[in-house]
């Protein structure tokens, strides 16, 4: 599954929240990553949501994941 279909089937995540501690020092991270998955031109390529972004996403959503458990346990 991409990870646009997932934000998409779990709209409870906000992704700009997702945005800002996938990117935490850009300003724009929120802006970077609806670029991304709407893979918007920018300069003269599209931009994509590369294996690294699926790893940090995938890293961010686990540690969320985790201290939704532990508060909940």
């Amino acid at each position: 599954m991409k990870l646009k279909e997932f934000l998409e089937r779990n709209p409870t995540i906000n992704t700009a929240q997702l945005a800002r501690k996938m990117w935490p020092d850009n300003k724009s991270a929120p802006s970077k990553l609806t670029n991304k998955l709407n893979e918007n031109i920018a300069g003269d390529s599209k931009q994509r949501i590369t294996e690294k972004d699926l790893e940090n996403a995938k890293a961010v959503l686990k540690e969320l994941a985790d201290d939704i458990y532990k508060t909940f346990k």
